[in-house]
């Protein structure tokens, strides 16, 4: 009797095995092809053979600053009212990290869709492997938001339903107050000289116009935003000990795209900077004179992203310029003889920052003592 049991058992198990195999997938799950994300038939722990994410592959054609400034999230009804979500001002933070892709997943490339056509409005919904629109929502802020918030409470973002709109600005400037910006950042370094650089963060911002993500890549959010009031928190110089265990590239990764052949001495110093004003003759070699010092940085330094070194010669600013300019500007009017000679015949150089000369034309003439015209005060320049 007992080998006919076993034969017994053997086929009751082979009815069984298809039967569980072929078994459809319980209501609310979505049947997936492996291969959707494997390149591999039978992927294991050791080698997942995993295909790239989509999501990494999509390149926005999107501007940030195309972004409407606000959005309305959330229904009128309930015991919460609608969330004015700051949207323009997360995409600028989102470009820190993981980019539009962070919310907008696979439609940054195209017309952006609304949440809800992806995400169900209701909790009772077929495909329970994706997130209601209510928790899909939930997700993407308490993440970032429990970074620097631990509680993260609901007030933090919703205002509860029948109180007054005009108390929300307030409200949000108690509960998420908005990251304070130091003025100058001293960073300790384990330089042998000069292991004290002073970063001047708010000369950046301002004056050079940089955004966040110029130098704030890969970062959480508590590294600019603090759970303490923009009222009371004293970010205006800060001290810190750079990361150990970085090679000497990556240390000064972030600073040299733009000072990338200026000397140790720029940066590195014995002491902390205190002033920040920035000298440009210092810094980059080159004094403005009195026309070029009130202009703005963006006038001359034109390539985005960073400030590269301008071409010296006038004539690619100021095209055609010698045609039209007045010699008075200079605090000299010349004289007949000299009036139709062209500028390079007594500025040599193209900057014309040296002295001129006279020796190309004349063997007993010398600047400045025999000037070609008549010394006035110097006009004011035309705009």
């Amino acid at each position: 009797m007992r080998p006919l049991l076993l034969v017994g058992l053997v086929g009751a198990l082979a009815t069984v095995a298809p039967a569980q195999a072929n078994r459809a997938p319980r209501p609310g799950v979505r049947t997936l092809d492996c291969r959707a994300c494997h390149t591999a038939v039978r992927p294991t722990k050791q080698d997942p053979a995993l295909l790239a994410c989509p999501r990494l592959q999509i390149k926005g054609y999107h501007a940030v600053d195309e972004a409407p400034v606000t959005l309305t999230l959330g229904r009128t009804a309930g015991r919460y009212a609608p969330v004015t979500f700051a949207h323009r001002a997360h995409a600028h933070m989102a470009e820190t990290a993981w980019g539009c892709s962070g919310c907008h997943h696979y439609d940054q490339a195209g017309p952006i869709q609304p949440c809800r056509a992806c995400h169900s409005e209701t909790r009772a919904r077929e495909d329970l492997g994706k997130p209601d629109l209510q928790a899909a929502m939930h997700r993407q802020c308490l993440d970032c938001h429990r970074d620097w918030n631990a509680a993260a409470a609901c007030a933090t973002c919703h205002r509860p339903a029948g109180t007054p709109a005009d108390t929300d600005a307030a409200r949000r400037t108690a509960r998420a107050p908005s990251p304070v910006a130091p003025t100058r950042i001293v960073y300790q370094t384990g330089a042998r000289e000069g292991d004290l650089v002073t970063f001047f963060h708010a000369e950046h911002t301002g004056r050079f116009a940089l955004a966040c993500a110029a130098c704030h890549q890969e970062q959480t959010c508590r590294t600019c935003h603090t759970a303490r009031s923009a009222a009371t928190a004293d970010r205006s110089s800060l001290t810190r000990r750079a990361a150990l265990g970085r090679t000497v590239a990556q240390a000064h990764e972030r600073c040299s795209a733009c000072h990338a052949v200026t000397g140790c001495t720029t940066c590195h110093a014995a002491q902390a900077a205190t002033a920040a004003r920035f000298d440009h003759a210092r810094r980059t070699g080159w004094a403005l004179n009195r026309f070029h010092a009130p202009l703005d940085c963006r006038q001359c330094h034109t390539a985005p992203g960073k400030f590269t070194a301008p071409s010296t010669d006038c004539e690619s600013c100021h095209k055609g310029w010698q045609s039209r300019f007045d010699h008075r500007t200079a605090g000299l009017v010349l004289d007949d003889v000299h009036a139709g000679v062209e500028c390079a015949g007594c500025h040599e150089d193209a900057t014309f920052r040296a002295r001129p000369v006279c020796g190309g034309c004349h063997t007993d003439k010398a600047w400045p003592a025999q000037k070609p015209g008549r010394p006035v005060g110097r006009a004011a320049p035309r705009e």
